[in-house]
């Protein structure tokens, strides 16, 4: 009986909640309250995305604003630093047209003389490879050491006055084919060199690495940059800020300067100073340790505005 009462209780104890529920809310939509709330908290909202936009607004004009005074300044801060530099650009990995478009023009601005090299990554070795090279090395080639082999001979061919390749052999001479004009030839290179004209030794490089995939820094990148080193040939290594994978540390363990984002304009300042003599690892990763060089602490070719 008493567990009955207990239940009843409960019951009416519900019931009784409900309509003083049902009173309440028919006296707060009567008085306006609760219409109240919501035409403020629909107020509220409308000035937040207001005071968003407004924001939003401000920054693209800041940003335009930036890019506007970049576009300007980045060309007298680097102009006539590198007069008299013969640089190549050395393209290990895959990258967009327009970042090496962008960082070639950098360098001209600033008065060197460019040559573009991209290095075919995924090249396969093959016996008709090994066969075709042999004659360029006087040491035995094969398959483990023809890639290394092929890209130091690349490097040293790059450092020494080449002659026009225009002339025709006399049916009593042969004339073995130019490295750089075979490495073309067979794909290994794309390069925009003239072969028809003489080129001049480079005195200065950059090596474009990071990747998206799997490609190892220490079968392409690094057996060029010891040979450039080996050379005396002032050498940075970079990449672009957005790359998944990251050759910074190797480099950086290498002993040369980095620049990671060569994408960005502030990039192609760092690049053009690493070239000059700025030692130090620059860029907006975690691997640099400045954000870019500045002038001092390190020697700068004199600069005419005139």
């Amino acid at each position: 009986m008493l567990d009955m009462r207990y239940h009843i209780a409960s019951l009416v104890a519900v019931f009784f909640a409900l309509a003083i529920g049902i009173l309440l809310g028919t006296v707060i939509v009567d008085k306006g309250v609760f219409v109240k709330q919501q035409q403020a908290l629909v107020k509220r909202i409308e000035d937040n995305f207001a005071r968003i936009r407004e924001e939003n607004r401000t920054l693209l004009e800041e940003v335009n604003n930036q890019k506007e005074f970049t576009d300007k300044v980045v060309p007298l801060a680097v102009k006539d630093r590198l007069v008299g530099k013969n640089v190549a650009v050395i393209a290990t990995t895959a990258i967009d047209d327009e970042v090496v478009t962008n960082l070639t023009e950098g360098l001209k601005e600033a008065g060197a003389t460019v040559t573009e090299i991209k290095v075919m990554a995924h090249y396969e070795i093959t016996n008709s490879v090994i066969e075709q090279m042999r004659s360029y090395f006087p040491s035995n080639i094969n398959a483990e050491n023809a890639r290394e082999l092929m890209l130091r001979k690349m490097v040293d061919d790059l450092t020494m006055v080449s002659v026009a390749t225009t002339s025709t052999p006399t049916t009593t001479t042969m004339v073995k084919v130019p490295y750089l004009v075979q490495l073309t030839k067979m794909g290994f290179i794309k390069t925009g060199i003239d072969f028809s004209k003489p080129t001049s030794p480079i005195n200065g490089a950059i090596i474009i690495g990071g990747t998206e995939n799997g490609l190892d820094p220490t079968e392409t990148d690094l057996p060029i940059v010891l040979q450039l080193k080996a050379a005396k040939v002032r050498v940075v290594g970079t990449e672009t800020a957005g790359c998944k994978k990251s050759y910074m540390k190797s480099y950086q363990a290498s002993g040369i300067p980095t620049v990671d984002n060569i994408d960005q304009p502030i990039g192609i300042v760092s690049v053009v100073f690493a070239l000059v003599g700025a030692d130090g690892h620059y860029g907006v990763k975690k691997s640099a340790t400045k954000l870019m060089p500045t002038a001092s602490g390190f020697s700068v070719m004199p600069v005419n505005h005139n």
